[in-house]
C-alpha cells in the first residue's frame, strides 16, 4: 500500500486539495521583457499561494498570435495575457491614446510613474477594458521604439516608398502614415523573412527585441528618435478575478507589483546590452540619434493623430454613444499629457 501512494505521488496525484493552474500567455518569447513580468510573477503566486497555486506560461505562437491571445483571455480560456499596446486597439480603442508618439517621451523614470500610478489610465482607461471582459492590471515600458532600415532616416521624406513593420491597431498604422512611410502591420514572427526577402523596408521595436529576434542581421541603420517607449500591457479575464476571493486578488495585485520592478530592472538591463551585442555583431551598424530639430518635425506632424485618436474611438461605438466615446478619448489624452508634464517637471 505504502509502495502504490508512493507512485501515486510520483504521478502527481495527491490526496489532498490539488493544486489549481493558471495560464499566462505572452506576445513575447523567452527571456524577452514580458518573459521575465510572467516568470517574476508565477514566482510569487506559488509563493503566496504555498504552491497551491501554479502559472503556466506560453509563449509567441504556442496560442496563436497577438490578437489570438487577447481574445483567448477576454472568453476565459486563459487567465491572463499580455501584449503591447499596439495590439488591442481593436478591442479597447481608448487604449490607443498610449500609441499616439511623443505623449509618454522616453524618460524611463517618469515613464515607469506614468505606467504604474496614472490616474487616467487606471481610473478613466481601465475601466474600458470591462466592456470586453478583460481587468488592466498593469501597463510596462520596454524600452525606447527604435527605427530599423537600409538607410538613414532623419525627416519624413526619409520614410518615402519605405514600408516599415508596424502593429495591427489603428494608430500606429497612421503614425507612419503620417511620418512618411508604407505601414505594413504584421506579427512579429513574420518580420525577419519580411526585412530578409525586402518585402519590408525597416520596422520599429525596443533594441533588446531587435537583437533577440535578430532583425539586426537584415538591418543597416538604427535610428533614435526619441519618440516613445513600447508599453505592454498585463490583463486577466474580469469575470474570473471578480469571483475569486479576495485573498487571490491580492496576491495576484502583490505579484503583479513584484513584476513591474522585475520587468523594469530587466529592461534596463538588457536594453543597453543588446546595443552592445549589436555592434559586437554588426561594427558596420550604422546608429542614428535625432538632434531636437530632426526630431520636432515629427512631433509636430503627430499632433494631426489626436484627432485620429478621437476619430477611432468615436467609429468604434454606435451612434448614440458617439459624442460621449469621443469626450471620453479626450479627457484620457488630456490627462495623460498633464500627468507625464508634471512627472517631468518632478524627476
Amino acid at each position: 500500500m505504502k509502495r502504490l501512494f508512493t507512485a501515486l505521488l510520483a504521478l502527481g496525484i495527491s490526496f489532498g486539495v490539488q493544486a489549481e493552474t493558471w495560464k499566462f500567455a505572452s506576445e513575447e518569447d523567452k527571456t524577452d521583457v514580458q518573459d521575465i513580468y510572467a516568470q517574476k510573477f508565477a514566482e510569487v503566486i506559488k509563493k503566496e499561494s504555498g504552491g497551491k497555486t501554479k502559472v503556466r506560461i506560453y509563449y509567441y505562437g504556442q496560442l496563436g498570435t497577438e490578437n489570438d491571445i487577447v481574445e483567448l483571455a477576454a472568453n476565459g480560456t486563459i487567465q491572463f495575457v499580455s501584449v503591447g499596446t499596439g495590439h488591442l486597439g481593436s478591442y479597447v480603442p481608448e487604449v490607443q491614446a498610449i500609441s499616439l508618439p511623443y505623449v509618454l517621451g522616453t524618460n524611463e523614470e517618469v515613464t515607469r510613474e506614468i505606467l504604474t500610478s496614472s490616474k487616467a489610465i487606471y481610473e478613466d482607461l481601465a475601466p474600458k477594458f470591462e466592456s470586453v471582459n478583460l481587468k488592466l492590471l498593469s501597463m510596462l515600458s520596454e524600452g525606447e521604439m527604435v527605427w530599423g532600415a537600409n538607410k538613414p532616416i532623419r525627416s519624413p521624406e526619409d520614410f518615402a516608398n519605405q514600408k516599415i513593420r508596424t502593429f495591427t491597431s489603428t494608430i500606429p498604422v497612421e503614425t507612419y502614415k503620417t511620418f512618411g512611410a508604407t505601414p505594413t502591420p504584421l506579427s512579429w514572427g513574420e518580420v525577419y523573412g519580411s526585412l530578409q526577402l525586402k518585402t519590408i523596408d525597416g520596422m520599429v521595436n525596443p533594441i533588446y527585441f531587435i537583437y533577440n529576434a535578430k532583425w539586426h542581421e537584415v538591418q543597416d541603420y538604427l535610428m533614435f528618435p526619441g519618440q516613445q517607449p513600447y508599453v505592454g500591457t498585463v490583463s486577466t479575464n474580469s469575470k474570473w478575478f471578480n469571483g475569486l476571493s479576495s485573498e487571490k486578488q491580492a496576491m495576484i495585485k502583490k505579484a503583479i507589483k513584484a513584476a513591474d520592478q522585475a520587468a523594469y530592472e530587466y529592461q534596463l538591463k538588457i536594453n543597453k546590452e543588446n546595443m552592445d551585442k549589436i555592434m559586437k555583431d554588426r561594427p558596420d551598424m550604422q546608429v542614428v540619434v535625432l538632434n531636437e530639430e530632426e526630431r520636432s518635425r515629427f512631433k509636430e506632424l503627430s499632433k494631426s493623430l489626436h484627432n485620429t485618436y478621437y476619430d477611432v474611438v468615436e467609429n468604434a461605438y454606435s451612434d448614440g454613444d458617439k459624442a460621449a466615446a469621443r469626450d471620453g478619448a479626450k479627457a484620457i489624452l488630456q490627462k495623460l499629457i498633464s500627468e507625464v508634464e508634471a512627472a517631468s517637471q518632478g524627476s
